[in-house]
């Protein structure tokens, strides 16, 4: 046809001289998308050879427009050539797209848009997308929206099989081994994990949008177990039985809530929140648990004088074995282990203050002496089992005011206290002081008064409590 039109009027094809009539263009463009369609592979039935599919199509593009590019170009038709295509293409493109297909094939087809249309190397394809670039941000927009249709429906139903394989299995105590004890938070983490990661290398954008979809999807699963966990958490009486049970709910939902954290820190992010009161309902389970062991012990030790007292650290330390021997559980026992240190400094001062001094000298001889052997003991044993003895010093710093007797050295000792442990001195400190009946009461308010006004002043510092020590009061 050029070459007919070349002759008649007297033009090579090689020049741009004379134009076509309406006529001749019109037939022209006709032959260009007759060529388009016929060349053009039909989408077969078959919906699993998505990456065939789109080779194919690369492949006869890429060698149609090499073939026709000679003639068309020095002939003023190649626009209409990539336009052509450009049209025929998406139009499968969309077909493809609206086909029930995998997570793969999903991903696929996004990865294959990504390569063909902005890869240097394919240069004819770049072309196409350069000449709509509409309709190419069009189809990517739709194939990303159907990768997150299909990405949401996988990973719910993945989600939703953990939370039945948790309900299959509670009752089976052969489970209870190291591989159960992480596989809720590992198997969570994995399948989301690999989500984000997977489409990181397709786009930042469709990235964000994954991500923000896994937050939710893990919103839902931690609304889901959390509830299945309240149930369970009400038919437990026996912290021995149910120990590792719930070391376990500990640690699956701080590995949780980090992960939550991490993936898309935004203000919405409601996952933490419902993690966290989960976990605080369970720590408070165990800490109830350890202080019923230890009120048995230690108020026994004050009202008999018998050596109960270290047996809460003997039945902690039991516990804390009874975990499997992995990092999860270790983060964990550190944990518990501090709680119990916590609990067991508690009872003691308690039992302590709601004895008589007069009657422990009786029963222990040197009472002080007495006191700094338990305190010692505690400290060995909980630093044995793995815990930070630092972090863990109520029991000895409170009582330090215990066997002191003078006024202004109380002052000092009692203001610090107030600054470390504020809510534990408005609590201890009032009855350790008057304990050993050594002063009066004008003289335990007159300490307490001087303390509380040192904590509060922003200027707390030893010097000014000197001053304040040397006031007359």
């Amino acid at each position: 046809m050029i070459e007919k039109w070349g002759q008649l009027n007297g033009v090579t094809i090689d020049k741009k001289e004379g134009s076509y009539s309406e006529d001749w263009l019109c037939e022209l463009k006709q032959l260009i998308d007759e060529s388009v369609k016929r060349h053009f592979p039909i989408l077969p039935e078959d919906e699993t050879q998505t990456s065939e599919q789109l080779e194919e199509f690369e492949n006869i593009i890429c060698s149609e427009m090499r073939r026709l590019t000679p003639v068309l170009k020095d002939a003023g038709l190649l626009t209409y050539l990539t336009d052509s295509y450009s049209r025929q293409l998406f139009i499968k493109l969309d077909l493809i797209v609206n086909r029930d297909l995998s997570e793969n094939e999903t991903f696929c087809l996004l990865l294959w848009g990504k390569r063909v249309f902005f890869s240097s190397d394919a240069f004819i394809m770049n072309d196409i997308q350069r000449h709509d670039p509409l309709l190419f941000t069009g189809w990517f927009e739709r194939a990303k929206q159907k990768l997150l249709t299909v990405l949401k429906d996988d990973i719910s139903k993945y989600l939703q099989n953990i939370l039945c394989n948790e309900e299959k299995h509670e009752d089976n105590e052969l489970l209870m081994d190291e591989e159960w004890f992480i596989r809720v938070h590992l198997d969570v983490t994995q399948c989301l994990d690999a989500a984000i990661k997977k489409t990181e290398i397709c786009s930042l954008t469709l990235k964000n949008s994954v991500q923000i979809l896994c937050l939710e999807e893990l919103r839902s699963f931690s609304q889901k177990y959390v509830d299945g966990e309240k149930l369970r958490l009400e038919d437990m009486q026996s912290l021995e039985t149910n120990f590792v049970y719930l070391c376990r709910i500990i640690s699956t939902c701080m590995k949780l809530n980090c992960f939550a954290v991490q993936i898309c820190n935004v203000d919405n992010n409601e996952a933490p929140a419902i993690l966290k009161m989960l976990e605080d309902q369970v720590l408070s389970v165990v800490q109830k648990m350890i202080n019923d062991l230890a009120q048995v012990s230690i108020k026994s030790s004050f009202k008999n004088g018998n050596e109960q007292i270290y047996k809460p650290m003997e039945e902690i330390r039991k516990l804390c074995a009874s975990l499997p021997q992995i990092a999860a559980a270790e983060e964990i026992k550190t944990i518990i282990v501090n709680l119990a240190y916590d609990s067991v400094s508690r009872v003691y001062l308690d039992c302590l203050m709601e004895s008589n001094f007069k009657r422990l000298e009786r029963r222990w001889g040197k009472v002080e002496e007495k006191i700094r052997q338990h305190m010692i003991h505690f400290q060995d044993k909980f630093a044995q089992m793995n815990c930070s003895v630092e972090q863990n010093q109520l029991l000895e710093r409170m009582s330090e005011v215990l066997f002191c007797s003078d006024v202004d050295a109380l002052k000092l000792t009692c203001a610090t206290l107030f600054k470390d442990f504020p809510d534990e001195s408005e609590h201890y400190l009032p009855r350790l002081l008057g304990w050993m009946k050594t002063l009066s009461k004008r003289q335990v308010r007159e300490v307490l008064d001087v303390a509380r006004l040192g904590c509060q002043n922003p200027d707390n510092h030893p010097h000014f409590l000197m001053c304040l020590c040397c006031h007359s009061w």
